[in-house]
């Protein structure tokens, strides 16, 4: 038995060994590859975190963004005192409500540099409306920069702007460059204790109705001194702007106009969120940069209404008038206040005074009331009701037309953010 034994043992150990030799000349299955999922990913810029997803193969961090927003506008603006011809060809009749719809899509993609974040900006618009105060029909790409080590490239709000627009649908009297931006190439410094300083040579602002612009020459000069404190912040900008406009009796003029802004802001203690905003600006020659044009509501006027009532004004940088050219004057203050009633629901109240004079016979006046209820109902889904009235005063008007008018604007907005 002993002897059976070994020989079964033996041939058994042979069989193994055949075997795993036989194995180890087979060619071996490899595994499936592991997925790659998509990588979430965090990266600070300007002080805020950035959150998004890192695109395959690179470290880019890609943040998809937007917004839809739908709306009906209302005011109960009349014809132009001087029958002007609207682009459906009446001189007698304006629409007195509206409808518009927008899309809009942002693409920030961001990777670390040693000189920190390298970060690209692109807003896509899909517009369509019609009647009282309409969006119109169409795509634009709104913005689209780049920033990196403080420079700043590309369709970007001026920074020359404080309050910008403010917080309702149609501006108030403030300059506002950030809502339509424009082309520009800056450089801000930052300093310690949330202090910078910015150079921007921006795209020129040209304001001329009455006379002829005769080109681009020169960009617009901005310098803006900004302060962030966790008491709120301080803000205060020049520009220097070249219009060369013509005249058929005066001929060519070509001179620099120059404007000055400074703005407060004051974080309310009450609840977070709450704070007050002021905002004053002044301009000689440079009048895109007064506040006084945002304001109008332009139904295919030839020149800019003042309140949406009837009145045209027309704004210029230069004027030949009486035998010589001037250079307008204009200036604007504003306040913005921002209440949060409770984490659901906020108002805010605004108010602007906006002035354009030529001389001592010709120029506009206004005063702008409104504010934004705003109703959050979901979580990224918004309720809001803008109401504004305007009234202003003018002079140089016909001989038996009235020289004040006032009137009112109601939007109600839905919008869903993403």
């Amino acid at each position: 038995m002993t002897l059976i034994k070994s020989l079964l043992l033996g041939s058994a150990a042979g069989i193994v060994a055949v075997a795993s030799a036989q194995a180890a000349d087979l060619p071996t299955r490899k595994g499936a590859p592991a997925a790659e999922y998509v990588r979430v990913c965090t990266i600070n810029v300007g002080g805020a975190p950035l959150v998004g997803f890192t695109l395959p193969g690179s470290d880019t961090c890609l943040k998809i963004s937007g917004y839809l927003t739908a709306q009906i506008e209302g005011g109960n603006l009349r014809p132009t005192y001087n029958n002007a011809s609207y682009a459906d060809g009446s001189t007698n009749s304006r629409p007195d409500i509206g409808y518009s719809t927008r899309g809009q899509v942002n693409f920030d993609a961001v990777s670390n540099t040693g000189a920190g974040p390298l970060l690209a900006h692109i807003e896509f618009q899909g517009n369509s409306g019609l009647g009282f105060d309409a969006l119109g029909n169409g795509v634009v790409i709104n913005s689209a920069f780049l920033t990196w080590a403080g420079l700043t490239a590309g369709k970007h709000g001026s920074f020359f702007d404080y309050l910008a627009g403010g917080d309702t649908w149609k501006d108030f009297y403030s300059p506002d460059h950030s809502g339509t931006p424009i082309n520009l190439l800056a450089y801000t410094a930052s300093f310690g204790g949330g202090a910078s300083v910015t150079f921007s040579a921006e795209e020129p602002q040209i304001v001329a109705q009455t006379e002829t612009a005769l080109g681009y020459r020169s960009p617009d000069f901005v310098l803006a001194l900004d302060l962030a404190q966790s008491w709120g912040g301080a803000h205060i900008a020049g520009v220097a702007h070249n219009a060369i406009v013509s005249d058929p009796i005066g001929g060519t003029n070509n001179e620099w106009g120059y404007g000055i802004i400074g703005g407060l802001t004051f974080n309310i203690p009450s609840m977070a969120g709450d704070k007050l905003a002021l905002q004053a600006a002044w301009t000689k020659g440079a009048t895109a940069y007064s506040g006084v044009t945002s304001p109008s509501w332009a139904e295919g006027d030839n020149g800019a209404n003042t309140n949406g009532n009837g009145y045209i004004q027309d704004y210029d940088d230069a004027v030949y008038m009486f035998g010589a050219w001037t250079q307008p004057t204009a200036w604007s203050a504003a306040a913005q206040l921002t209440l949060k009633i409770s984490p659901s629901f906020e108002i805010d109240p605004e108010f602007a005074y906006g002035s354009y004079h030529v001389n001592s016979v010709d120029g506009v006046t206004g005063y702008w009331v409104g504010a934004v209820w705003d109703w959050t109902a979901a979580k990224n889904l918004d309720f809001a009701l803008d109401t504004i009235y305007m009234n202003s005063s003018i002079k140089g008007v016909p001989a038996g037309e009235p020289t004040t008018a006032d009137g009112f604007n109601v939007r109600l907005r839905i919008q869903r953010t993403f």
